[in-house]
């Protein structure tokens, strides 16, 4: 008997980690994002993570080479904030990850103003590969575990 409790959705999601490592890169769209700094501060494997910030600083200031070396050569990246933050750096490194063909996911959770408009999905939603929009905390650290990290 199946269970009515349980969202369809449930059927997607990958029940056992990738047996082979990826070089996963996450982005922070924030420099205060919670979940971000929890996943961080677990021990991940292969996985590597940034702020988006560093991104536009390096914009302003930098050339071509220096983006080149700041993007490096992850398999996957992973775009993660709320809705309300600043998606313009990130739209910038998944367009350019996206032309390397890298998969890029962003994960854009709720804001926690009640208030705020779909700007940060919006944003994202034309350069990244699948976008997720959790309605809850925790998903990044689901996600990163079912991609073996």
């Amino acid at each position: 008997m199946p269970d009515h409790r349980v969202p369809s959705e449930v059927r997607f999601r990958v029940r056992a980690p990738n047996s082979v490592p990826r070089r996963i890169r996450v982005i922070a769209l924030t420099d205060d994002d919670a979940e971000v700094r929890r996943c961080a501060e677990r021990a991940h494997a292969d996985v590597q993570f940034v702020y988006a910030t560093e991104l536009a600083a390096l914009l302003q200031t930098e050339g071509t080479a220096a983006l080149n070396a700041w993007l490096g050569a992850p398999d996957l990246v992973v775009i993660a904030g709320r809705e309300g933050d600043d998606a313009h750096a990130g739209a910038v490194a998944a367009k350019a990850y996206r032309s390397r063909g890298v998969t890029v996911s962003g994960v854009v959770g709720p804001s926690l103003e009640s208030r705020k408009h779909a700007f940060t999905a919006d944003l994202l939603r034309p350069h990244c590969t699948m976008l997720i929009l959790p309605v809850g905390a925790g998903y990044l650290e689901g996600l990163l575990a079912a991609l073996g990290a």
